[in-house]
């Protein structure tokens, strides 16, 4: 489910949420957009990990700048569970991503024949440029794929720009 939270979109990957699950996640953005500290308290069992993870790594996309979040836990087989769901959030962004780009290209593709999303013609490095990737094979999945996680960027993880937290 693709959330709008005060104007930003928000990847959500089930198909129901909790009013409380949507009030803490507004309550966490506003904090960030305020560039504040915040203390959120919810019952065990409610979906604290995958509305905290949906929020800040849609927030990190949208705001490339805005920094890492860093996720402490007391034993490893509870970071093994948030970065299950992590891998759960950014495949499900991902796939979202993917189809409003196809979409938004078909739609381009309809209205304009041939022509690049960026307006140039059929002749146009763009226009070219996107047809060989989508007519490129697709590349063949690894057998040691153990979880579906979005990719990881060079320059700071998932969403971050390598650069410290400002706190």
């Amino acid at each position: 489910m693709i959330l709008d939270l005060d104007g930003m979109r928000v990847y959500f990957p089930y198909d129901r949420i909790y009013l409380e699950q949507y009030q803490y996640m507004r309550a966490l953005k506003r904090t960030l957009d305020a560039g504040g500290h915040s203390l959120l308290e919810m019952p065990t069992g409610t979906g604290k990990t995958v509305c905290l993870l949906s929020l800040i790594t849609s927030y990190q996309h949208a705001n490339p700048g805005c920094g890492k979040l860093v996720y402490c836990t007391r034993t490893v087989p509870e970071m093994d569970s948030v970065m299950q769901e992590l891998g759960n959030v950014l495949g499900y962004r991902s796939e979202m991503l993917k189809k409003e780009r196809e979409a938004a290209e078909a739609a381009a593709e309809a209205e304009g024949g041939d022509e690049g999303m960026d307006g140039e013609g059929p002749g146009g490095d763009q226009g070219e440029s996107r047809k060989r990737k989508r007519d490129d094979p697709p590349r063949p999945k690894s057998n040691n794929d153990t979880h579906k996680m979005g990719p990881i960027t060079q320059d700071g993880g998932a969403g971050g720009n390598g650069s410290p937290a400002p706190w």
